[in-house]
């Protein structure tokens, strides 16, 4: 996920905030409603966890490595081919995936059940939706709700769902094994704080007042209760259909 931080209260972060804030609400009232799609599953355990996170923390490295191959066009040349730069964005994160294979782990420790997926994509999609209906219903100078629709959703993207997709199997591949050594509330905990840390740098470049960073603790609870809606289900299918919609809003948001 990413919320942008070079204006704290710019008209795009407080519309993002709320659209997180109300979809993952509402997730949170769907699996009351409907508990048999994501049943409590007994945790994932590992039989040494700090090492399988050390793995992990090495294919993320890789990852990094990959991706900066990309930016120097040292990959496929598809800058303008949608499908050759999709394969670009899957071969940045293919690390993931090939630790799974040489560890001998299943989809189920990336969160990625292999039962009734069609129903939770759906999920996701009426859930994205909503969130992109907050979005333009918070969002000052939005763009019209059928055009950010259209735009969000067109064929040109496709590269980009597949980066984001493959960027939350890798969150999920981090997560997980954090959360087999040191328990599942402290990482939840660690993570949110990290990610809304991983802020402060650039804003204290831009000349952040002490006050506007305020927004790093929205950013921090935000972070939890998303981790928490992601722990609870163990299934990446819906939530990236939302992260996937709310990223492009930068995009395509609003003027």
């Amino acid at each position: 996920m990413s919320f942008p931080q070079k204006e704290p209260v710019s008209p795009h972060y407080i519309a993002l905030v709320c659209s997180y804030a109300a979809v993952i609400s509402l997730w949170f009232v769907l699996n009351r409603v409907w508990p048999s799609l994501w049943r409590l599953r007994p945790s994932l355990t590992f039989a040494r966890p700090a090492r399988e996170f050390g793995y992990a923390l090495i294919a993320l490295i890789a990852v990094l490595g990959i991706g900066q191959l990309y930016v120097r066009d040292w990959m496929l040349p598809g800058d303008d081919v949608v499908i050759l730069d999709a394969i670009n964005h899957f071969l940045i994160f293919s690390p993931v995936l090939i630790l799974l294979w040489l560890r001998k782990q299943g989809a189920a420790t990336v969160w990625l059940p292999l039962d009734r997926v069609p129903q939770r994509l759906l999920c996701g999609l009426a859930l994205a939706l909503i969130a992109l209906t907050v979005y333009w219903l918070t969002r000052r100078n939005a763009h019209g709700w059928g055009q950010i629709v259209a735009n969000v959703y067109h064929p040109q993207n496709f590269a980009l769902a597949v980066q984001v997709f493959m960027e939350d199997l890798a969150i999920a591949l981090l997560f997980v094994r954090l959360a087999a050594w040191i328990g599942q509330r402290w990482s939840i905990a660690l993570v949110a704080i990290l990610f809304a840390a991983g802020h402060v740098p650039s804003l204290l470049a831009e000349g952040a007042a002490l006050a506007e960073l305020g927004s790093l603790f929205i950013d921090a609870f935000l972070g939890i209760i998303v981790l928490t809606a992601l722990s609870r289900s163990r299934d990446i299918w819906w939530f990236f259909m939302v992260h996937f919609a709310l990223d492009m809003t930068q995009f395509y948001g609003g003027s």
